[in-house]
């Protein structure tokens, strides 16, 4: 009777333990469920955060190259600028040039920018040609044209640049030499491209087609640059 008695307490006991012990797996389960919560929210902060600091990083190196390079060109311009002061000194002190300039008072660096323009101007030349060098040999000008086509038009280039000229003058043949001699001795270049002569060596007609050239300015210009 005894042992009949005792068979129903130790089933509550045991149903009493087995139930604890859910709850325990249970309460268990939203812990870890609450670390890995806070596990994954801390990765994900510290992911966050080091993308965050590898972007400032990339975009201050960018930054410090950008303003490294910046600081060398600077540097770079101002030796450039002391070596083409000097340059420029040495122009103006240069008796050749001197020697060449087509009014006693003008500056030597005037015969380099006469050598060599900086824009294409053809009324100039023009003018050049009639008043300046056809006009010594004592020809008789009888055309002159510097078509402005689009090789002579000015356009942002770096280099220099062909402009093509033609003219026709009447003659003797002495003049026409001598008017070939002082093309060949002015101080801006001039390559021949065709000469055509019809007549005699007392009436003489030559006809000359002409390459000179120009070299557009280059100017400096301060930029800004972003950084991204």
């Amino acid at each position: 009777m005894a042992e009949q008695q005792k068979a129903p307490a130790e089933l509550k006991v045991s149903r009493l333990t087995g139930l604890k012990k859910r709850q325990q797996i249970e309460v268990a389960g939203r812990t870890m469920f609450v670390w890995v919560a806070i596990a994954a929210v801390a990765v994900s902060f510290c992911i966050a955060t080091g993308q965050y600091l590898f972007a400032k990083w990339d975009y201050n190196n960018k930054v410090i190259s950008k303003k490294s390079t910046t600081a060398q060109t600077l540097t770079n311009n101002i030796v450039n600028a002391e070596k083409l002061k000097e340059e420029v000194d040495n122009l103006t002190a240069n008796q050749d040039l001197a020697s060449i300039k087509t009014n006693p008072s003008d500056p030597n660096t005037k015969s380099v920018l006469d050598a060599l323009p900086t824009s294409f101007d053809p009324a100039a030349l023009a003018t050049s040609l009639q008043q300046v060098i056809l006009s010594r040999s004592g020809v008789s000008v009888e055309s002159i044209s510097v078509p402005p086509d689009a090789e002579g038009k000015e356009t942002v280039v770096i280099g220099s640049q062909e402009v093509k000229f033609s003219f026709a003058v009447v003659g003797n043949y002495d003049k026409i030499k001598s008017l070939m001699v002082d093309l060949n001795r002015t101080v801006r270049p001039m390559k021949l491209v065709s000469l055509t002569l019809n007549g005699s060596d007392n009436n003489l007609r030559a006809a000359f087609d002409y390459v000179t050239y120009y070299q557009p300015a280059q100017s400096v210009k301060l930029g800004e640059e972003t950084v991204k």
